[in-house]
């Protein structure tokens, strides 16, 4: 039976397992092929009968000496602040880790509830330090196992490693391999989200200022249009990828006979322009200010009769100068919109994504396209070429180097054989799959010939696809005209209320740095008498701060990857029981991170202040057409 204080600790911290080891309980009152018996120098080890024969998971001489001697091979610990263990055993190795490392956080993972079982009911939770216990699971489910592990990676900040218990390397090495596979998968998205947030948080912001008078003139695509014209038609989603060249002429006669909505998206403009298509409209989303050179050839050559839709927090200068038709859809990164437009609405947000594919596919679902169809969408490479014929730029190469052909990898392609890409596309790919199995009501046709396989796809050439699938005309070239729907009024007031903001914070600001300032003092002084009451009143200052709303729209969104990083400190400052060592740890984290929020506060005031001024003509201008 399992002992009453780790009955407890489960029930409070890990209820779900609880339930887990209670079902097993009931179901296996029988059989035991786990078993704990003593040792010849009067400890406790654990056997395990596996097709007949037993196995020791510790030694059966003395656990404690052999527990010793594993921990003392590790090497290079200290670069890590979380182990996972494969294997609880009697939690000899555990016990031995973290005597010699107290700061190291854990986990645990016993793959056979049997002999988590008898762990729960031989040894004792509490032995360990459990504060720093993060995650203990079990089981050999493939997909709970991933779940798992994903939940145990996003609790804090983690650099894990892996410790396996030896008997456990070929007892167990389907799971042992899943798991790791799985903590680098983690540790690679986490570096490439800190890495795309780092490259980009001043960009979304500045984007969002300075595009918010255009979401104000322009319709939304996914709130203005009629969703009658597109609901239940196909819709062709044409990529630039090196495949793009094979489908031209099939392309233009989709365009030219109304089978079907022909939506460009990214460089594709580019290689309908050098064909003289005019798609009925063009994608773009891209943050950089490179995004205005994809759209280059659209405001030369274009008539401005093809729509450009343009995610709110596209490079600004991509907006710049074009003299044609434009309509946007708000992204999950836009920080204006929510600050600025009426939250009550039903106002549809696409979700950030590393492809403009992925975000188009949301907007075409959302507006109620029953087929989708995939051109040029290669996510991979095709003799070398990253994209198709007619597209080129100055400042990329349209073929890869040597360097970048040693970090390719190899996937399926869509006819089951070997093609080469690369992870960022893989990304793309794994992207586009999940939201494809989110919606499974809509058709989705991939045509690109040699492309990666897209699961969730099935794969057409395009000719098939025009004689099968689109027979019937179908397309209302006036879709696009329709009006901004906003209440310009609404924004009105939040324009008021954000300037009240501002100024609260300002002042709120100089409170927090000089309360600060106050709790730094006392630390060189060893002033401890008043200490905790000034960590009590600098986290009042400090929240309040966090709640202005000119700091959650303007500050905040700046600063991701330093919230982050302050957010990972709080835990230890929260832990330390020490006065002077936790006013160090306060004074050395907020100080880092208030320079930050004063250089982000710096940076973005003028363009507060001239998207205060284009709001002003904005509502000048309504009032002066509603007299």
């Amino acid at each position: 039976m399992i002992k009453t204080e780790n009955m407890n600790y489960l029930l409070s911290n890990h209820p779900q397992l609880y339930k887990k080891i209670i079902k097993w309980e009931k179901q296996n009152t029988e059989v035991k092929s786990v078993v704990v018996e003593k040792t010849k120098n009067n400890c406790l080890t654990l056997k395990i009968m596996v097709d007949g024969n037993s196995r020791y998971i510790h030694s059966k001489y003395d656990p404690l000496k052999e527990a010793d001697r594993l921990i003392n091979q590790l090497s290079n610990l200290d670069q890590y602040n979380h182990v996972l263990f494969i294997g609880v055993g009697l939690g000899y190795h555990i016990t031995e880790l973290i005597d010699k490392y107290p700061n190291m956080y854990f986990s645990i993972y016993e793959p056979n509830i049997e002999v988590l079982y008898e762990f729960l009911s031989t040894c004792s939770l509490h032995n360990w330090p459990l504060v720093k216990l993060q995650s203990l699971f079990t089981g050999t489910d493939e997909e709970e196992l991933q779940a798992s592990v994903h939940i145990m990676q996003q609790k804090e900040k983690k650099n894990t490693f892996v410790f396996t218990l030896p008997p456990y390397v070929n007892m167990y090495s389907r799971e042992e391999l899943l798991i790791i596979e799985t903590v680098k998968e983690v540790l690679t998205n986490k570096k490439i989200s800190i890495m795309t947030n780092l490259t980009y948080q001043e960009r979304w912001t500045l984007n969002s200022i300075k595009n918010f008078p255009y979401l104000l003139r322009t319709p939304n695509i996914l709130m203005d249009t009629d969703k009658g014209k597109f609901k239940g038609k196909p819709a062709l989603m044409v990529a630039a990828g090196p495949s793009l060249a094979e489908e031209i002429e099939y392309i233009k006669h989709i365009k030219d006979n109304k089978l079907a909505y022909v939506f460009s998206v990214g460089s594709a403009i580019n290689a309908l322009l050098e064909h003289g298509i005019e798609p009925d409209g063009t994608f773009t989303y891209d943050p950089t200010a490179i995004n205005q050179k994809v759209i280059s050839k659209l405001k030369k050559t274009s008539k401005g009769n093809i729509p450009l839709v343009f995610g709110s927090t596209v490079g600004f200068e991509t907006l710049a100068d074009y003299q044609g038709i434009m309509l946007h859809m708000i992204t999950s990164q836009d920080t204006m919109a929510p600050l600025y437009l009426d939250k009550t609405r039903d106002i549809d947000i696409v979700w950030d994504a590393p492809s403009i594919a992925v975000i188009t596919f949301q907007v075409l679902q959302t507006l109620g396209f029953s087929k989708i169809i995939l051109v040029g969408q290669n996510l991979s490479y095709l003799n070398n070429k990253l994209y198709s014929e007619g597209i080129s730029y100055d400042f990329l190469n349209s073929e890869l180097s040597e360097e970048q052909k040693k970090t390719l990898i190899p996937t399926k392609d869509v006819y089951g054989n070997t093609v080469m890409t690369h992870l960022e596309f893989n990304i793309m790919r794994n992207q586009l799959e999940l939201y494809i199995d989110m919606n499974n009501d809509i058709k989705v046709i991939n045509t690109t010939k040699g492309g990666a396989h897209i699961e969730g796809t099935l794969f057409m050439p395009l000719s098939n696809v025009i004689q099968e699938e689109l027979t019937d005309p179908v397309v209302d070239s006036e879709w696009h005209r329709v009006k901004n729907g906003y209440d310009l009024q609404f924004v009105y007031k939040r324009y008021c209320k954000i300037e009240t903001s501002k100024m609260k914070f300002e002042q709120l600001f100089k409170t927090v740095v000089e309360q600060l300032k106050e709790i730094d003092k006392s630390v060189k002084t060893k002033q401890l008498k008043k200490l905790e009451t000034k960590f009590v009143k600098f986290d009042g200052l400090f929240q309040k701060m966090k709640k202005n709303e000119f700091y959650q729209g303007f500050i905040e969104p700046m600063n991701r990857v330093h919230n982050e990083r302050l957010s990972d400190n709080s835990k230890d400052i929260r832990y330390e029981t020490d006065l002077i060592k936790k006013g160090t740890l306060v004074v050395t984290a907020f100080e880092k991170f208030l320079y930050e929020c004063e250089i982000s506060y710096q940076f973005v005031l003028p363009y507060y202040e001239e998207l205060s001024q284009e709001l002003t003509k904005l509502f000048e201008t309504q009032n002066q057409e509603e007299q």
